[in-house]
């Protein structure tokens, strides 16, 4: 049986459609941020792993501090939870005990959306949230 060149044409455009879509992974993908809070220091280091992930908020003027770990998604490629920073800045969190579920110590909220970009970072942006 004879192929034409157009099949073959369709084809490679077709197999190039799908490494395209592998390469990329979840570059493009919009995830929910989340950021919890904890009644002590301790909650919140048991799930982050470093002081720099803990922030104290004093929201109730009575001198004990909320403390809050960074914001986050849950990226499933990687198994991990992925800190955002202001700046749209992405890291990995490996010491990080928060699961996929969220905290087991803590409160979970939404904190905005981010937008992972397709190539260099092109796209990446940060929508706020409700919080709460």
């Amino acid at each position: 049986m004879r192929r034409s060149a157009g099949n073959a044409t369709t084809t490679a455009l077709s197999l190039a459609g799908v490494v395209g879509l592998v390469v990329l992974g979840n570059h493009g993908a919009e995830f929910d941020l989340q950021q919890t809070s904890y009644a002590t220091r301790e909650d919140c280091l048991n799930d982050w792993g470093s002081d720099e992930s803990c922030q104290p908020v004093d929201l109730s003027h009575s001198g004990r501090p909320v403390y809050y770990g960074p914001r986050y998604y849950w990226d499933p490629a990687r198994g991990r939870p992925v800190v955002v920073g202001a700046d749209g800045s992405e890291r990995v969190a490996m010491n990080a005990r928060i699961g996929a579920g969220g905290s087991r110590t803590g409160h979970s909220s939404f904190a905005g959306t981010f937008a992972r970009g397709g190539f260099g970072g092109i796209g990446r942006g940060i929508g706020s949230g409700h919080g709460g």
